[in-house]
């Protein structure tokens, strides 16, 4: 990137030169350029403004802590909105009131609220410098936590986009609260992208769907599908199942070939129901006996994405994101998609058998 991000001022007041400025409530941004942009590419820009724009209807959001901090995320929102012809919302959420240790003694509301204020502007000016003026973008801070503020954001969006970081010993048990609360409430898929993300510069990496046995919700694999269609990327229809060790042991010696193929036919069935709808991607159906999770993890040092789903095993249980997917989501060299599903009456019934398995419900 050109330019490094300004420090943190020492006082959130100093941002407006000593100006206070009291809102609690949402404040935006349009990052569509401005005179440095402007100068820097020998073109005129017109001047960022600020806005009380807050919908985002068919939008990309991307959540964002500060400048510099969600660069991948911002990255792949900025290349999803293009190929979707769609604008990024970029959001920062805060709090009114901190609790805990300092800065709660150092910084009123309305000081919280300039610094806020201050983050939307330097990571609009990272914004305007990654769409390059091809995007149309925005930048959003709002009040609240950052899992409420997105998932109520979604209700009319594209996709959510988070960032998570690869977790590395103790805080392998914390990493990606975030990502886990807005993947498993979101009313919209929700990208979960590494920290060490870039986009491709060579022909994409392949789109890889998990699917479990039966009841293959449509709305994950249509949107595998589209994934794929529109970044010209292969696409793996993946089922993988392993029972603890001693069942697995009993049962795999009698009936693993008869199980993979059949479940090969009934994925395939399933697929090629999909296939007339996007006749231009090329589509593989795998069924392996290994521990899903890795199966997942293994796929997404190669993948493009990797698209699973969540949803309640039963319509009165409420959303939520299973071990499997929050392996994955924490563990994926790869964007994660978590695609929202509504349980229907034919999901499998016996979940102790499939609670191992790729799928929807994880």
């Amino acid at each position: 990137m050109g330019s490094m991000p300004a420090p943190y001022p020492r006082a959130a007041s100093a941002i407006h030169a000593g100006r206070s400025v009291s809102w609690v409530g949402p404040v935006a941004l349009s990052c569509t350029g401005g005179e440095d942009d402007a100068g820097r590419r020998g073109r005129s820009a017109p001047r960022r403004r600020t806005t009380m724009d807050t919908t985002t209807k068919d939008a990309v959001v991307v959540g964002v802590s500060g400048p510099g901090r969600e660069t991948a995320a911002l990255r792949y929102a900025v290349d999803r909105a293009r190929r979707d012809a769609s604008e990024v919302v970029a959001v920062h959420a805060f709090r009114t009131a901190l609790t805990g240790p300092p800065p709660r003694a150092l910084l009123t509301s309305a000081e919280t609220a300039d610094m806020a204020h201050w983050v939307i502007k330097q990571v609009g000016d990272e914004l305007a410098e990654l769409t390059d003026g091809t995007v149309p973008c925005r930048t959003l801070a709002v009040a609240g936590t950052p899992a409420h503020v997105l998932v109520d954001l979604g209700r009319e969006a594209r996709t959510v986009v988070v960032q998570h970081h690869l977790p590395h010993g103790l805080r392998r048990l914390f990493a990606g609260s975030t990502a886990y609360a807005v993947a498993a409430h979101a009313a919209c898929p929700v990208v979960s992208v590494p920290a060490d993300w870039q986009p491709s510069t060579g022909e994409p990496g392949e789109v890889v769907v998990g699917v479990h046995e039966a009841g293959v919700p449509l709305a994950v694999l249509e949107a595998a599908f589209a994934q794929a269609e529109a970044t010209g990327a292969p696409l793996r229809v993946v089922h993988a199942w392993r029972l603890d060790a001693v069942y697995d042991d009993i049962i795999t010696d009698r009936v693993a070939a008869e199980w993979r193929e059949e479940q090969q036919r009934a994925l395939t069935t399933v697929v090629d129901g999909l296939r007339a709808q996007h006749p231009a991607v090329e589509v593989t159906v795998e069924v392996r006996h290994q521990w899903p999770a890795d199966v997942l993890v293994d796929d997404s040092q190669v993948a493009s994405l990797v698209v699973v789903g969540r949803h309640g095993p039963h319509s009165f249980e409420p959303a939520h994101l299973g071990s499997l997917a929050r392996t994955v989501v924490r563990e994926a060299r790869s964007p994660v998609m978590v695609v929202p599903v509504r349980p229907h009456r034919d999901a499998p019934k016996d979940w102790e058998l499939v609670a191992d398995e790729i799928s929807p419900q994880a």
